[in-house]
């Protein structure tokens, strides 16, 4: 992925991941998060999606100051 995604969400411990992906990224999480507020608050299925990884890149950038 050519974005910054963060990092994994919900990292497994240890080294061995036993076969599985290192799960979600922290990027996927936070747009998972504003998605759900934003259709509660909007409705707009249209634009929802988009939007949340827009409202997601920017908190990741945040966190980087």
């Amino acid at each position: 992925m050519s974005k910054k995604d963060g990092g994994a969400a919900f990292p497994l411990q240890g080294s061995a991941t036993h076969g599985r992906s290192g799960g979600m990224s922290l990027r996927d999480w936070f747009a998972g998060m504003v998605v759900q507020a934003l259709i509660q608050r909007e409705g707009d299925y249209a634009r929802t999606a988009s939007r949340a990884y827009e409202i997601a890149d920017d908190m990741l950038n945040e966190r980087e100051k």
